[in-house]
């Protein structure tokens, strides 16, 4: 039941489009989807998965420094460790990355915690959800990311997505200020009945966010998405006394230390969940379950996950009981990953994948052919 060994794989998976966030695109079609793979291997042969999918205009973390990390620091330290010792495994490597207000380059750590989970139901025959103790839902629904430049590009966007299936749309914000409201009207007319939703990734400022809250309400909209600064408390406070949106947090929910702290000021409603972000299943399982205590709405995000991550979301989402669309956006814009056989998607609905551990299987010849050679 210890670790034997620890591998990390650097690939690139090609993309059929880019997202932009407020600050400008998150990578370009060239770049790719660049993710460090990591295979955990115990001392009986069993094997598991994870990956690290950084995204380097919006983490503090990039490929390079994951793979780093987890070759130099992290895999020497957890060779021979206890695979059902998660908390230990997550102590011994805050103590080589120190942690603070998040857990200390998350991302990277997050592989290792998502390829012992894997490893786990591996070893035990079960899938992961089991291993969570929670079966509130075999399924999650999906939404439509929209990030257009204008209404008419959102509405013709949001119309193509209606026809595939999506009844749920965020809508990112926040760096075309004049046209904003605007662009999420098309996408509210274009899909009558749809839930939707506008996320502004930090972008705005305390009067453009009251301002845009105010036209959301009249459209209907009940979820505003890190309107503000993640350090700005007082604006956060601000919104949800002045808003009857529900002012939900993404990147200001970077570890237990902080969310706990927006909780005792009253500064947070609801809490968008990104597996990756808060260092693996380990760490989200503590915030989904203070989230649903603290009586906050629990939101599905990720960080445009490659199939692992996307899988380990699904399992973790399914057994909370999401009801909300949630942002697991990875199909959407990444055109070739490395499975053997496709994740459990019908009509922009995820089924957990019913296997052992993550129950993807993946094609390590593929693999090999994403395989990005980094000189570093």
């Amino acid at each position: 039941m210890q670790i034997q060994s620890i591998e990390v794989f650097p690939v690139r998976l090609p993309m059929k489009a880019v997202l932009t966030l407020p600050r400008g695109p998150s990578r370009t079609l060239d770049e790719g989807k660049r993710v460090a793979l990591v295979k955990i291997t115990d001392r009986d042969g069993h094997v598991g998965w994870g990956e690290a999918g950084p995204s380097r205009r919006w983490s503090a973390e990039t490929l390079e420094s994951c793979v780093t990390s987890i070759r130099a620091y992290l895999a020497p330290a957890l060779i021979g460790h206890d695979i059902f010792d998660i908390a230990g495994l997550h102590e011994t490597m805050n103590r080589e990355l120190a942690a603070g207000l998040d857990p200390g380059q998350p991302i990277a750590k997050c592989a290792i915690d998502v390829a012992v989970h894997d490893l786990i139901g591996h070893r035990l025959g079960i899938p992961l959800q089991s291993w969570l103790g929670a079966k509130r839902t075999d399924r999650i629904t999906l939404s439509r990311l929209i990030s257009a430049a204008t209404p008419d590009e959102a509405a013709s966007i949001t119309r193509s997505a209606v026809g595939e299936g999506y009844v749920g749309f965020k809508v990112k914000v926040g760096h075309h200020k004049a046209l904003d409201a605007d662009i999420v009207r098309a996408v509210v007319e274009a899909a009558p009945g749809a839930f939707v939703w506008a996320d502004a990734n930090q972008g705005c400022t305390l009067d453009e966010a009251l301002r845009l809250s105010r036209g959301f309400e009249k459209l209907g909209i009940t979820l505003f998405e890190q309107p503000v600064p993640m350090s700005d408390v007082y604006a956060m406070k601000k919104l949800i006394a002045s808003s009857g949106l529900t002012i939900a947090l993404d990147e200001a929910a970077v570890g237990l230390p902080y969310v706990i702290e927006l909780i005792r000021r009253e500064a947070v409603e609801g809490l968008a969940i990104k597996v990756s972000k808060v260092g693996g299943l380990h760490y989200a399982r503590q915030m989904c379950d203070l989230a649903l205590n603290a009586g906050l709405t629990l939101i599905g995000s990720g960080l445009m996950d490659a199939p692992i991550g996307f899988a380990a979301s699904v399992h973790l989402f399914a057994a909370y009981g999401i009801r909300l669309p949630v942002d697991l956006n990875g199909p959407q814009f990444i055109a070739e990953d490395y499975l053997r056989e496709p994740l459990p998607i019908e009509r922009q609905v995820a089924s957990v994948p019913p296997g052992p551990g993550l129950g993807v299987t993946i094609d390590e010849a593929k693999v090999a052919r994403f395989r990005l050679d980094l000189q570093i």
